[in-house]
């Protein structure tokens, strides 16, 4: 599934300098939780970088994703709407129970 950016999404992926690449693995390979508002959070886990090995992704993209394990990502309906890191500002993510 393809993603579009809002212009928010852009604007934090590039003020976290978060590279286009990790987006689209995140994409493929994350882990997804229901966020608030309808909306999804995408995050990387142990589980998804073992599945990023099996599927062949390159070591060096899988060590980075290792370092920015706190990475969120927040979809809906095909669009990012942000990117963030979990331990900004003690922020979580809410689950909708």
């Amino acid at each position: 599934m393809t993603y579009q950016l809002t212009k928010h999404a852009e604007e934090r992926v590039q003020q976290r300098a978060i590279p286009v690449a990790i987006l689209n693995l995140a994409i493929e390979f994350a882990e997804e939780m229901t966020a608030a508002d309808h909306a999804n959070c995408l995050y990387f886990s142990q589980r998804s970088c073992r599945r990023m090995r099996a599927a062949g992704v390159c070591r060096k993209a899988i060590e980075l994703i290792e370092k920015k394990k706190n990475l969120r990502i927040i979809v809906a309906g095909g669009t990012v709407i942000t990117a963030m890191y979990a331990h900004q500002n003690n922020r979580r993510i809410r689950r909708n129970a």
